[in-house]
Parts: structure tokens; C-alpha cells; sequence
């Protein structure tokens, strides 16, 4: 079992479980996550942002998962530094809206947020470690 591979797995799994999760929580308490819809403090309506982020976390274990399965396996470990660094930047992306979001409502960011930006960066660096293990075993 390669380490880059279940970096790959975990990093997609908390993108996914962030999407669930709270992103902003209100004065009033109440949440919200990234299936919420999101208004801006410049009045745009997001509609359900973090779909994207389920898709992403999803791709991201898939290609974890066939790196453990099919071991080391070139192209899969750089398709994963691709879509993964393409995903730290949405993850990035949703935590300034989240951000503006609970800045213009006296809330706080939540978890879910976090994770958006946690779980692209192990997934990264999982790919990159895949890649790194691959090139020097040959």
C-alpha cells in the first residue's frame, strides 16, 4: 500500500465529508454548508457551491484508490497532481466565499470550509509523493 495513494483517498474523502459540513455559521447559529445556497456580501446567490467540491473528492479517492490497487502507477500520480492543485485553488475559492459570506452576516467560518482547502492539499501531496516513489524506483 503506497502512502501517496492513501494521501489521495483521505484528501478526496474530507473534501467530499466538507461539503456536508458547516461552512458558515450564522449569529443566530443556524448553518450552512456547501449545498446551501451562498449570497455574497455583493448580493451574488450561489446556488449549492460545494457540488463541485463532491465530484473533485470524489475523482480524488478514485485515483487514490487505483494507485493502491494498481500500485505505481506514472500517469495516474500526475493526473492526481493536475486535478488536485486544480482543486486546492476551488478549495481556496470557497473559502473566501465562505469567508465573505460570514464576514458580512457576523458569522463564523466552519469546518466544512476548512476542509475544502485541507483535502486538495493531501491530496497533492500524496500525488506528489507518488510520482517522487515512482521515479526513483526506476
Amino acid at each position: 500500500m503506497t502512502i501517496g495513494g492513501v494521501l489521495l483517498i483521505v484528501g478526496g474523502a474530507l473534501a467530499f465529508v466538507g461539503v456536508f459540513l458547516p461552512w458558515v455559521t450564522l449569529s443566530d447559529g443556524e448553518s450552512l454548508s456547501g449545498l446551501d445556497d451562498l449570497v455574497t456580501s455583493e448580493g451574488t446567490l450561489l446556488e449549492g457551491p460545494g457540488i463541485a467540491a463532491i465530484l473533485g473528492g470524489l475523482i480524488a479517492a478514485a485515483l487514490g484508490i487505483t494507485l493502491v490497487a494498481a500500485g505505481r502507477v506514472l500517469a495516474v500520480a500526475i493526473i492526481g497532481i493536475v486535478l488536485s492543485a486544480i482543486g486546492l485553488l476551488v478549495g481556496l475559492g470557497f473559502l473566501v466565499i465562505a469567508a465573505d459570506v460570514a464576514s458580512w452576516t457576523s458569522g463564523s467560518i466552519g469546518i466544512g470550509a476548512i476542509l475544502q482547502v485541507v483535502g486538495p492539499v493531501l491530496a497533492l501531496t500524496g500525488s506528489i509523493i507518488a510520482t517522487a516513489k515512482r521515479r526513483s524506483s526506476t
